[in-house]
């Protein structure tokens, strides 16, 4: 069986997702939002400018961007049907004054122009909330993380105090230790012994006189 030369898409998870991002470049069709006498190719270049302008990289910036499409676009079509409800006002005139035809033809659609201008103002509003909020989310995305906070250890509560075992007793060692001799110096000479003074021997002492009995 020959196998077939047709792509079956994306197959690493790599390659699908960035083939879902495929979607985020618009939700705007220009053969749905155009009515008779408007250029199709016109909204296709102005959606185009909008999304090369911001490039949206998630689904709530792409929806913002064609939030920025349809007002501009709508605003450009109530410029024209403005112009159209002057010229209808007047054409359907028989006969206007001829110093002052603008302020006549205005006493016949003033209240159309009313409505449209409400129209305008409203769409305007939301055209600039849209550019507020993408650009509120485009310096979010600008923003780098903050790093992560360092891990918090539990430190156990303190148990009763260890008894401090006695310390055993110093003895004085058997000889003393060797003084520092300098090598620069001669050794100091001991000390001299000190004389032994002289025992004179005492004379025995004198014996008592003997007394003999019968003697006096």
């Amino acid at each position: 069986m020959k196998k077939s030369n047709a792509s079956t898409g994306p197959r690493s998870a790599e390659g699908k997702a960035r083939s879902s991002m495929n979607a985020l470049k618009s939700g705007i069709y220009s053969k749905s939002l155009t009515i008779p006498g408007e250029n199709r190719a016109d909204l296709d270049t102005l959606r185009d400018e909008y999304h090369q302008r911001f490039r949206p990289a998630v689904p709530e910036q792409r929806d913002l961007v064609d939030t920025l499409v349809r007002s501009t676009w709508t605003l450009r079509r109530l410029a024209v049907a403005e112009a159209q409800v002057w010229t209808y006002s007047m054409d359907s005139r028989f006969e206007l004054d001829d110093t002052s035809p603008l302020g006549h033809a205005f006493n016949f659609c003033d209240k159309t122009l009313t409505r449209l201008h409400r129209i305008v103002n409203s769409t305007q509003r939301n055209c600039r909330d849209a550019l507020r909020e993408l650009e509120r989310l485009q310096a979010l995305d600008a923003i780098p993380a903050p790093p992560p906070a360092p891990a918090i250890q539990l430190v156990p509560p303190p148990g009763p105090p260890t008894p401090t075992p006695p310390q055993p007793t110093e003895t004085k060692p058997a000889s003393p230790p060797d003084q520092f001799v300098s090598s620069t110096c001669s050794p100091t000479p001991p000390p001299a012994p000190k004389a032994t003074p002289r025992v004179v021997p005492k004379a025995p002492p004198a014996p008592l006189p003997f007394h003999q009995p019968g003697i006096d």
